[in-house]
């Protein structure tokens, strides 16, 4: 649950030998490079690059109809030429069939009007053909007197006629515009479909040529994207007429390795300490059985450098947040058995198996808070019964469930005000988040003591916090009336925050909210099928099934949504409000794929 501090390395060496360099740091796999060249359309230039060329290109394979059997002998397989021609092959065939589709448009337009040829202006004394296609309820509109025309086709609802004028027909000579047929013949279009089709197929027996690669180009993946990454970050170095210099960040603990790599090559080290100006990126490190809170961090923000790392907190507080939201013992059992059964289909790697495991405890959570609600599938256990007696919440005494979910929002914020406290670094920053502390902490007092001979502590914690947010909500130093007044200015802006604090701690109030919910959902679809059975003799009971199973697979769907969006968003939105001061940039190694991920 830390931020790894990092160094800030330069490596400088031999121009001709960047290349090596830039593959071994690559196998080493600490960097984060650090770009030292403007020039961004270079960069820009290369593409995703060889790593992204390869995943269209296997893509575009794989979903290939007809497949090959694919070889596995690297003899003839070259990863640029079969990169280039499946691409290229891509290009051709979409744009054949871009093509295909234009021409059986026009030849459909042409159709109508027959077989005809242009033929040349001086032997129809410059008469000119003018197409018009013109509604059947609309041709006693046309006035024939003045006109050479022709209807050369017709159908129930439309007249094809054609007009043989020098010049273009004015705009009111004919009820509707004129239609533009082109240059091109029906014979010459439809010889023009004949050889894209031809082209066409020739096309698609390329592409299932090349299907056979597709095994090796899925195992060279790794080694493209890599190539890619080299070359990209080869133009991120500062290069000099014979020596080049490459600047990363690295963990300090990889100190020693990087020292070992620049004996190896034969390169200049040069590190530092981070500067105070300098925005370094954020390494989160964390004990294997809460790294699943980095996935959830970083999926909204990645806290600065030298801010605090709250994987832990958000790992925890998601999980509770999760079960009091779906809170039925039963849905929890069943989506444990659900995720145990289908557990080989997640994959196996790291990210993967995280996800396994926080989802594993998230259903026991919901299990967790159903036994505590007495909820199973809808259905509330006898209270003389083992399970009744497990029960200690009801979700239905508003008073009593608003008391602990404001309690457990008020503790949440206190516990990022807190953290934010613990790692600020001068006085004021330290003071004033004790300060929205005690503001928090007085609100619940004065809620829950209410009516009590310590009714007044309430009050006197918010003033108390007040003044401390007001006094130290900035380092501003007073050296006369205009910095005075300044500080004072502050202050008040700080206070500003207060109706924030009151919201944020009113937001957790979704907890109880969307369980209850979720439970009476739950109830109401067990009446209505127990309804239904009743109600309809003999396929009463196949129709209650339906709706049982219907409703509450509805239902578990609806809970999982609510879990995840209202579970994360209390940790990203409300605890990151209070908690975290800046926003960093993710540490982004500079490594080698694994071959097969």
């Amino acid at each position: 649950m830390t931020i790894a501090p990092l160094k800030k390395i330069s490596l400088i060496g031999i121009l001709d030998d960047k290349e090596t360099v830039l593959e071994a740091a690559q196998r080493l796999g600490v960097f984060h490079l650090i770009p030292l060249t403007p020039a961004q359309r270079d960069l820009e230039a290369i593409p995703s690059g060889t790593g992204q060329d390869a995943v269209d290109a296997l893509r575009w394979l794989l979903d290939s109809p007809a497949q090959r059997r694919p070889t596995t002998d690297e003899d003839d397989f070259d990863l640029r030429s079969i990169i280039d021609q499946t691409l290229r092959n891509r290009s051709n065939l979409k744009a054949c069939e871009d093509k295909r589709a234009k021409l059986l448009r026009r030849i459909r337009d042409v159709r109508p009007w027959g077989q005809f040829e242009f033929a040349d202006l001086e032997a129809i004394g410059d008469y000119r053909l003018w197409f018009y296609i013109v509604p059947q309820a609309r041709m006693k509109l046309i006035d024939p007197t003045d006109k050479i025309m022709e209807v050369v086709h017709q159908d129930k609802y439309r007249a094809y006629v054609v007009l043989l004028s020098p010049d273009e027909p004015p705009l009111d000579a004919m009820p509707v515009p004129r239609t533009h047929v082109g240059t091109d013949s029906l014979a010459t279009l439809e010889h023009k479909l004949e050889q894209t089709e031809v082209r066409l197929e020739g096309l698609e027996l390329e592409r299932h040529a090349l299907t056979k690669w597709s095994y090796l180009l899925g195992k060279h993946l790794a080694q493209a994207r890599d190539q890619s990454a080299c070359r990209r970050a080869a133009l991120e170095t500062a290069d000099d007429e014979r020596i080049f210099v490459l600047q990363a960040w690295a963990p300090a603990e990889q100190l020693e390795d990087i020292e070992a790599l620049s004996r190896t090559l034969g390169l200049a080290l040069w590190q530092e300490d981070p500067g105070p100006d300098e925005v370094p990126p954020t390494l989160l490190e964390n004990a294997a059985p809460v790294a699943a809170g980095e996935d959830l961090v970083t999926f909204y923000q990645t806290p600065g450098y030298r801010d605090w790392d709250p994987s832990a907190i958000v790992y925890v507080s998601f999980i509770l947040f999760f079960g009091m939201i779906m809170t039925d013992a039963g849905y929890g059992l069943l989506l444990l058995l659900v995720l145990f059964l289908f557990r080989s289909r997640f994959g196996t790697s790291p990210v993967a198996q995280r996800m396994v495991k926080m989802s594993a405890w998230l259903m026991m959570s919901t299990t967790a808070f159903g036994v505590l609600t007495g909820s199973y599938f809808g259905i509330t256990p006898a209270p003389d019964s083992l399970l009744g007696r497990l029960k200690v919440l009801q979700l239905d005494d508003v008073d009593t469930m608003m008391k602990i979910t404001l309690t457990i929002g008020v503790a949440h914020v206190t516990l990022a005000n807190v953290m934010r406290s613990i790692h600020a670094n001068t006085r004021a920053s330290r003071m004033e988040p004790m300060g929205w502390s005690l503001v928090a902490l007085g609100g619940l007092a004065t809620f829950l003591l209410h009516g009590t001979s310590f009714a007044g502590l309430g009050p006197v914690a918010i003033v108390t916090g007040l003044l401390m947010v007001a006094f130290f909500a900035s380092d501003r130093k007073v050296t006369c009336l205009r910095t005075g007044a300044l500080r004072v200015f502050d202050g008040l802006a700080a206070l500003a925050r207060v109706v924030n604090i009151f919201s944020d701690v009113l937001s957790y109030m979704r907890l109880f909210a969307l369980g209850l919910a979720a439970a009476s959902l739950a109830a109401t679809i067990n009446d209505l099928s127990s309804q239904l059975m009743h109600a309809v003799p003999g396929i009463g009971l196949l129709i209650a099934l339906i709706v049982l199973v219907l409703g509450h697979a509805i239902n578990i769907g609806l809970g999982l949504i609510a879990g995840g969006v209202h579970g994360l968003r209390l940790n990203v939105i409300e605890f990151f409000n209070w908690g975290l001061k800046e926003e960093g940039t993710p540490f982004r190694a500079f490594r080698k794929e694994e071959t097969g991920q």
